[in-house]
């Protein structure tokens, strides 16, 4: 399967629920958000259905994400299931790793093959303020969790808001065995209402604290 410009279209993304355990300001209002039903949520028989519908027409790779997927029950079983789809090499998941500690060792044991970490600072009172409520704490105890299987890449996203968050997160790749990722800020929602950071500022914020760089022209999942 190819885009219009011939692309090969090999991914996929499934949102296994609109739900999450934080309200970041950018994301979702504080208050008087309506969820879907339960009912109006997608099985996990009607989620590997369409799964398996992919790979009939080119998908190799899945990733999981919502929402927040792992506020949902079963996810574990879930990336399980979609593994043993023949033709899919790799599931993955995205989380802002609040609940990852506790279910990591499952995750991977069900044939997790990457996860994303969505973290935007590592400042205690700057993440409580953007999650309104969310512990910093806790998505680091997730991300440390992730980082002690070995075969299980590991990411953070990070939509750029200030230069001592980037630099700080930024150190983190060059500590750790971590792909640091600053990503665009989409403005739809409530992200309309706030600026991130150009890719120039961030190639020339990182060049100045680090040095030259290289770009890296490969895909990345």
């Amino acid at each position: 399967m190819n885009d219009q410009y011939g692309r090969r279209i090999d991914y996929m993304r499934v949102s296994v629920t609109d739900r999450c355990n934080l309200r970041c300001v950018y994301c979702m209002p504080g208050e008087g958000f309506s969820f879907l039903p339960h009912e109006d949520i997608l099985s996990f028989e009607e989620i590997e259905r369409v799964c398996r519908i992919g790979v009939r027409l080119g998908i190799t790779k899945i990733k999981l994400t919502g929402g927040e997927p792992l506020v949902r029950r079963g996810i574990p079983d879930l990336v399980g299931k979609l593994k043993g789809i023949p033709g899919i090499d790799e599931v993955t998941l995205t989380t802002n790793g609040i609940l990852l500690k506790e279910q990591i060792n499952e995750l991977v044991s069900n044939g997790l093959a990457s996860v994303n970490i969505s973290i935007d600072t590592l400042d205690e009172r700057h993440y409580f303020r953007m999650t309104r409520g969310g512990d910093i704490k806790k998505a680091l105890e997730g991300m440390e969790s992730a980082l002690k299987y070995p075969d299980l890449k590991v990411k953070v996203n990070c939509v750029p808001f200030c230069e001592e968050d980037c630099i700080s997160l930024a150190l983190l790749a060059k500590k750790r065995k971590i792909d640091v990722r600053f990503i665009e800020m989409m403005p739809i929602g409530n992200g309309k209402n706030f600026n991130g950071k150009m890719s120039e500022e961030i190639y020339k914020l990182l060049h100045n604290e680090f040095g030259d760089y290289e770009i890296y022209k490969k895909r990345v999942g």
